[in-house]
């Protein structure tokens, strides 16, 4: 048990689940691995690496994986499972994924060659970059080759099998760009309810948002 886990209300069983996969400073702060780069938490700070390498939690025997659960943050897989629990009764057939602060190709292209056929949850915000690397990664994902980007005037264009769609950023998401497109990519795209991230709905349901 980590007394800021503790502090998060993050019950036992998550907090066994997560504890080979972090560890703290001189201080205590949370540090979370990506391999030539960490996630560094502390209740006075939240950084978040820009790197092509993954932090990763869970089964490293990717056969043995039938759940990828892929987020930005190792503090949103944190507070997503926290809220997830009891509908995960075998842990260890879960691999959770963060990417950090930017989605890179390699990214995408380490998911492709290792991961067919799982079953994927995305836990980007609700912001709109979050909604664009919703569409990124599961065009990705499936192989599905497309481009995305800003029209200069608060548009987003995407082209797609040699067809050209156009949505206002409010409109935007993952499910509107597949009943525009016609094209399903059958996974799993999550969203807290009021706030950007996981992590952020967690302070704020636990009164710490602000703190």
């Amino acid at each position: 048990m980590h007394p800021f886990l503790d502090r998060l209300f993050i019950p036992p069983q998550v907090q066994d689940f997560f504890y080979p996969f972090f560890y703290t400073d001189e201080l205590g702060n949370l540090l979370f691995s990506y391999g030539d780069a960490v996630e560094h938490f502390g209740f006075a700070f939240h950084r978040v690496p820009v790197t092509e390498n993954f932090w990763m939690a869970g089964n490293p025997n990717l056969s043995q994986v039938a759940d990828v659960i892929i987020c930005g943050t190792a503090m949103d897989a944190v507070a997503w499972l926290k809220k997830k629990y009891c509908s995960f009764p075998y842990l260890q057939n879960l691999l959770f994924l963060s990417v950090g602060a930017g989605l890179q190709q390699t990214h995408i292209t380490w998911i492709y060659m290792r991961l067919k056929n799982k079953r994927f949850r995305l836990l980007f915000g609700r912001d709109i970059l979050g909604r664009i690397t919703d569409l990124k990664l599961a065009a990705g994902i499936k192989g599905a080759a497309l481009e995305i980007y800003s029209d200069g005037n608060e548009g987003i264009v995407v082209h797609f099998r040699s067809k050209t769609f156009l949505f206002s950023q409010e409109s935007f998401s993952l499910n509107a760009f597949e009943k525009a497109s016609g094209f399903r990519f059958n996974l799993s795209c999550q969203k807290p309810c009021a706030h950007n991230s996981f992590f952020g709905e967690l302070l704020a349901d636990e009164g710490l948002l602000n703190h």
